[in-house]
C-alpha cells in the first residue's frame, strides 16, 4: 500500500506517551491516544522529511478547500513541528529533554499500532515508555475549526528501537516504598480480610 505524501516515519525519543489508553489533558478535551516525538535538531534528513509531509498537508488543505490559500503552518497557534528550545504556551521553559530538539505532538481517536524492532506487537505496555527511542509514524492533515486553521499530526504507530532513561524517573519499587510486615498475615492484623 502506498502511503500518503503527508505521512512520515521519523526516529526520535518518545515523550508524553499515552499509547495503551486514551488520555485527556483536561476535563473539556476528548480522550485520545497520544505521544510526543523529540527529534534532534542535528537530524536534518528527518526535519526535511517532516517539512515535506507538512507541505503536502498544506497543499491538500488548499485542494480540498480546507484553506482558501496556502498557510504558513509555523505561524499558527499550534505549529505541527515545534522548537523544544522555545518556552511552552504558558511562557515556561520546557523540560530539559526538549533542549536541542524539534518535537511533534501527535494524537488519534483510534489506538495506534505499537510494535517492536521485529514489527511484532508489543504485549507488555511497560516496554514502550516515555524516554525510549522509537520510529514514529504520523500523518499530517489540514484543519479549519472555529476560526483556527493549521496542520495537525495524527498518530499512526510506534516502533520501539531501543531503551533510554525514563522521563519522569523510574517508578518506585515495592521495597523502596514498603517495609516487611513482621510475619503477620492479613487476619493477624485485625483487619479481617
Amino acid at each position: 500500500m502506498a502511503l500518503s505524501p503527508r505521512t512520515v516515519t521519523v526516529y526520535g525519543r518518545l515523550s508524553y506517551a499515552h499509547l495503551n489508553e486514551p488520555h485527556a489533558p483536561n476535563d473539556q478535551a476528548e480522550p485520545k491516544y497520544s505521544a510526543t516525538l523529540l527529534v534532534e535538531k542535528t537530524d536534518t534528513d528527518a526535519i526535511k522529511a517532516i517539512n515535506a509531509a507538512i507541505k503536502a498537508a498544506v497543499d491538500e488543505g488548499v485542494t480540498r478547500r480546507t484553506f482558501t490559500q496556502a498557510i504558513d503552518p509555523t505561524h499558527t497557534k499550534y505549529p505541527p513541528l515545534r522548537d523544544g528550545d522555545q518556552p511552552n504556551d504558558s511562557g515556561e521553559p520546557r523540560g530539559e529533554e526538549f533542549a536541542g530538539h524539534w518535537f511533534i505532538a501527535a494524537k488519534n481517536k483510534k489506538q495506534p499500532m505499537v510494535v517492536n524492532a521485529q514489527r511484532q506487537p508489543v504485549i507488555d505496555p511497560d516496554d514502550v515508555y516515555s524516554g525510549c527511542y522509537v520510529n514514529m509514524a504520523v500523518e499530517f492533515y489540514a484543519y479549519s475549526n472555529s476560526g483556527n486553521k493549521g496542520i495537525s499530526a495524527s498518530l499512526i504507530g510506534v516502533q520501539k528501537v531501543k531503551d533510554g532513561d525514563r522521563l519522569g524517573g523510574e517508578p518506585p519499587k515495592a521495597e523502596d516504598v514498603f517495609g516487611v510486615v513482621g510475619g503477620q498475615t492479613p487476619t493477624d492484623t485485625g483487619l479481617g480480610f
